[in-house]
């Protein structure tokens, strides 16, 4: 018996969802049935590649070994495939897109229904994540294409500036910073909502703060953009987020941009992918479709 493409998605499933049962039901297969191709594959390879913990199984150091494999035997398959795929437009198959959490909330879920608009026999996939998770799936091949907002250091990985989006202290319409000039001791006063501490946009936004003089002496943590918008939209509080995070809601008058002087900082966003391989025909046309994207973006 050998090894197959079958036994190799099970398996990375089952990485990827901890449970046979849920791979089961990610690959429409039965219980048993995964089980069994599971078994199967670690009889040819003649070792265990997962350990049972009380969060279900995890890969040890043999899986660990087999998965950047298997992950390439797949990829290999499905460019085999598009390769092969007929559709009216030229375009078709299977693409997994990474992205860090801001890129991937405010501009890849924007992008991907506009490309599967143009090119609906591709199946489209977004997985989000912080950057240095992103990176190391791309390595891993877990992701065909990643949107990144901290450039990375890998020579493995190849990069090319993206996008470039302005960074904002905004306050909620009923807040009355809304209508007084602005200064960094007024601002230093405030209570500030921030990501969670272990963050990277926390500290580079609280390092962009000090660089213009403002010192929070107050602030609240919250684990998403989502809360932190809405709870600046209270009218309490401050908070400085991306632009492309907010533009619905500044154009809805739900938060106010504050003006301070000398405040013009930028945060640049990076696409990134494997330097030793090319892209398949199907990631090359997003790779475009991506770059043509970015007038839709970012409204100012």
């Amino acid at each position: 018996m050998k090894v197959t493409l079958k036994q190799l998605l099970v398996f990375r499933t089952i990485y990827q969802e901890g449970q046979i049962s849920k791979a089961a039901k990610q690959l429409y297969m039965s219980v048993p049935a995964a089980s069994m191709a599971l078994k199967e594959l670690e009889n040819v390879l003649q070792c265990r590649l997962f350990e049972r913990t009380g969060y279900g199984l995890v890969l040890n150091g043999q899986g660990e070994l087999l998965l950047p494999y298997a992950n390439e035997m797949l990829a290999a398959g499905s460019q085999l495939e598009q390769l092969f795929a007929a559709s009216a437009t030229g375009v078709s198959g299977a693409l997994t897109i990474g992205a860090c959490k801001t890129a991937g909330n405010y501009a890849l879920s924007r992008i991907l229904p506009a490309f599967h608009r143009h090119y609906d026999s591709t199946q489209l996939k977004l997985v989000i994540k912080d950057s240095n998770s992103i990176e190391r799936m791309l390595v891993e091949r877990e992701l065909d294409l990643a949107f990144v907002d901290a450039k990375p250091s890998l020579a493995s990985v190849q990069s090319e500036p993206w996008l470039r989006d302005r960074i904002c202290i905004v306050c909620g319409a009923k807040n009355p910073l809304a209508t007084m000039p602005m200064t960094a001791e007024l601002l230093s006063h405030q209570v500030w909502y921030f990501d969670e501490s272990t963050t990277i946009s926390r500290v580079r936004a609280i390092q962009l703060l000090h660089s213009s003089g403002i010192t929070p002496v107050q602030d609240i943590t919250m684990s998403t953009l989502g809360a932190i918008k809405r709870a600046t939209a209270t009218g309490y509080g401050v908070s400085v987020l991306p632009y492309m995070s907010i533009d619905d809601e500044l154009e809805r008058g739900d938060l106010v941009e504050l003006k301070l002087e000398d405040w013009g900082f930028e945060r640049n966003y990076w696409m990134i992918r494997r330097a030793d391989e090319e892209l398949s025909p199907v990631c090359c046309n997003f790779h475009e479709f991506a770059i043509s994207q970015l007038n839709q973006l970012l409204k100012s």
